[in-house]
């Protein structure tokens, strides 16, 4: 498991790649508020073993890459797009697998509308095509965004915020412990490895350059709300995808996955019972290596 610092115009990112060099590629793009290491080990040495070359990275303003101040040089998913080019870049890979989960899917998508030439197929795990709007329906407020998240989500975690507000984390253990309380919300009906989860948001924060540092992922997804819903550009996407999403995923309802599997052409759907939109247990990740390796090989 090589660890990489490369270049993306002036930044650094931080990335780690597993298996082997030569076979096809497969670069992993993570979520909002998470790190590389989101993607759960088992995930990435599974793959490898299915004969993959897989690379997972830090966005910028995550984790173990380059801290910028997103006020005087903010950015959008598009500008995160053009940082996974230039991971391929680095490890000199024409065209890889692009498999993004939640706001990395929403960044997948810009890589296959914007460098068709860098995908070679298309994994889009608990996203949607108008991800864009998902900011200001998070607060209930008017959104491209539809439908929107649960209402029964939205509540509880205005309820946690809002404690956490009268009482804010202080210390290691209160800072994991609180972001731990808001995975729990997303977990879904599925028996989760919450404990798996929180070994991995203490993983993160630990490894982080600044841990105490707010991540601007939400800021970079509101950035780029101009470009709308992308449903009309990806009816005419000639790319081999894959969408994954869950039935009870309460942050991007299962639907956003369903519209995409039919907007773009020839895509396959795999919607898992009781999955929401956290680190999934051992027999997702398993089905999701299965799906990915399948698709690779047909692509």
């Amino acid at each position: 498991m090589p660890e990489k610092i490369v270049d993306a115009g002036e930044l650094k990112l931080w990335t780690e790649d597993f298996g082997d060099p030569a076979a096809p590629a497969v670069l992993l793009i993570v979520g909002a508020d998470a790190q590389a290491v989101g993607w759960p080990d088992s995930l990435c040495h599974g793959l490898a073993a299915d004969g993959l070359h897989v690379i997972r990275y830090d966005h910028r303003n995550t984790g173990r890459s380059d801290l910028v101040d997103f006020e005087k040089n903010p950015y959008d998913c598009q500008d995160l797009a053009r940082d996974a080019v230039a991971v391929l870049d680095a490890y000199g890979i024409e065209a890889a697998h692009i498999v993004g989960a939640s706001m990395g899917g929403f960044i997948a998508q810009f890589m296959a509308l914007d460098h068709r030439d860098r995908v070679r197929s298309l994994t889009l795990v608990s996203t949607s095509s108008a991800l864009a709007g998902v900011v200001p329906a998070l607060t209930g407020e008017p959104s491209i965004f539809s439908p929107p998240p649960h209402a029964q989500y939205l509540e509880k975690a205005a309820e946690v915020a809002a404690e956490l507000a009268v009482n804010p984390p202080a210390t290691r253990e209160e800072f994991i412990d609180a972001r731990f309380r808001m995975y729990a919300l997303v977990a879904g009906t599925i028996d989760y490895d919450l404990e798996e989860c929180r070994r991995t948001l203490t993983r993160e924060f630990d490894r982080a350059n600044d841990p105490l540092r707010p991540d601007p992922s939400q800021s970079a997804i509101a950035a780029t709300a101009a470009v709308g819903d992308l449903a009309p550009r990806l009816r005419s996407l000639d790319v081999p995808t894959l969408v994954i999403h869950g039935t009870d995923d309460p942050i991007i309802p299962v639907e956003h996955g369903r519209a995409l599997a039919e907007t773009i052409p020839g895509a396959e759907g795999l919607f898992l019972d009781g999955y929401g939109h956290a680190l999934p247990n051992a027999a997702v990740i398993e089905r999701w290596c299965t799906a990915v390796t399948a698709l690779t090989a047909r692509a």
